[in-house]
């Protein structure tokens, strides 16, 4: 290959990134409220232009969360980690001792936390239709994590089944704000959990929601796409690779998925 492209899906790194955060921590920040931010931050993620996500108005219920992965271990803990996980997933689940079940093998009555879009596909899994009217049959809740969604485009998703239960996104998958990856959960029913919690008792730290707030004013939503479609394609023609879905990865024929977010900014 021509470029050092990564084993590691590193995110999309460039000088205007980079100088937001330096920017936010030396100067003067408002601060802003939470019921402010719930708001700013769904108009932010459902500002997409590159994707077709429908069914949000079916979730009321929104509260604050602290990345995708605050989401998922409240979602696991609401539960008492009975819970299910498909094959390829976070090593989250792995590490807490969680193992994936097969589709076909999916538990009746056993909450499902899926990842959409999902990091092997970088788009739904392909087996979404399959997985919706097993979990109809069995009356599985599917609880979806939507960190992908950052850096995503060409993904049609309507959230709007009566077995989605919750789903979440956050700003720090796909380009280089990981330094604070706050995000929001949309919840069908409202339920007692540590986030609904937090959120009530004004726990979530008021300075991660500043800057969240400082991050959506200045980095459109479609942000990957939208400055790095051309050189994306640069790359993965001179290094014989595929686009995916996501702006910081491509794939080889094998669908090995190599890490690009290093490079776009300089192609």
């Amino acid at each position: 290959m021509q470029d050092t492209v990564s084993d590691i899906l590193f995110p999309i790194q460039d000088n205007y990134l980079t100088s937001l955060k330096s920017d936010f921590f030396s100067r003067p920040q408002k601060q802003v409220g939470p019921n402010a931010f719930k708001g700013l931050a769904t108009d932010w993620f459902r500002s997409t232009k590159l994707n077709d996500l429908q069914g949000w108005d079916k979730f009321k219920d929104v509260d604050i969360i602290l990345g995708c992965t605050h989401y998922i271990e409240s979602t696991c803990l609401k539960y008492g980690w009975d819970i299910q996980h498909l094959p390829n997933e976070y090593s989250y689940y792995r590490i807490n001792g969680k193992q994936p079940t097969q589709i076909d093998d999916l538990r009746a009555g056993i909450p499902l936390i899926i990842s959409l879009p999902t990091w092997q596909y970088c788009d739904i899994h392909p087996d979404w239709d399959k997985i919706l009217l097993i979990c109809e049959k069995k009356k599985i809740d599917i609880h979806i994590d939507g960190a992908w969604f950052q850096s995503a485009r060409n993904i049609q998703m309507d959230f709007d089944h009566p077995n989605i239960k919750s789903f979440a996104m956050s700003i720090g998958k796909g380009i280089d704000v990981q330094w604070n990856r706050i995000g929001i959960r949309w919840s069908r029913q409202k339920t007692i959990d540590s986030i609904t919690l937090m959120n009530e008792l004004n726990q979530i730290h008021h300075t991660a929601i500043a800057c969240g707030a400082y991050i959506m004013k200045n980095v459109e939503k479609d942000y990957a796409w939208n400055k790095y479609a051309d050189a994306n394609k640069r790359i993965a023609d001179r290094n014989g690779l595929q686009q995916t879905n996501s702006c910081h990865v491509l794939k080889d024929d094998d669908n090995q998925l190599w890490g690009i977010g290093q490079l776009v900014a300089g192609a």
